[in-house]
């Protein structure tokens, strides 16, 4: 199984990459889901203190359904919109990806698109559920580029940088 991206330019010349393995990626994924959980954390911490008080202002209850739902959308956000945030902004690094030397990119070895990035995190999802995150572990030892799923489907790649 080839161990690196092979980018051919306009120029007609080669480019190199090596490939991310499941292993450096399963700690980048672990490292990034720490800092998530710490983030809902500080979130849950911030709103139940809110909701020890009484009020935010005039005529807004902490405890009304419009601060619930705020907290179910800063969750929702944290949750879902950790990973496509990053890559876009952060040229397809996480901060678990950025200490494991890693990077999304598209097969072509051009920078991750917006398209591309929520549709490879939304089969993210997958990868949190009993005996489908299987199906990434297989897909990841048994691709030619270690592609999870979401790889697969939004043609990207996660390759490892030189630092």
């Amino acid at each position: 199984m080839p161990q690196e991206l092979v980018i051919h330019t306009p120029e007609n010349a080669e480019i190199r990459v090596p490939l991310a393995g499941m292993f450096s990626r399963a700690s980048a994924f672990v490292y990034d889901i720490g800092i998530q959980l710490a983030i809902l954390f500080v979130e849950h911490l911030v709103f139940i203190t809110c909701l020890s008080s009484y009020r935010i202002g005039p005529g807004i209850a902490l405890d009304s359904g419009f601060v619930k739902g705020l907290y179910l959308i800063i969750v929702f956000l944290t949750v879902f919109g950790y990973h496509p945030l990053y890559e876009l902004f952060r040229n397809g690094q996480t901060p678990g990806k950025r200490s494991h030397g890693l990077r999304v990119v598209a097969l072509n070895g051009q920078k991750l698109s917006f398209f591309s990035s929520i549709l490879r995190n939304f089969l993210l999802i997958a990868d949190f559920l009993p005996f489908l995150f299987l199906a990434a572990v297989f897909s990841t030892l048994t691709t030619e580029r270690h592609q999870r799923l979401g790889d697969l489907f939004a043609g990207t790649v996660v390759v490892r940088t030189e630092e």
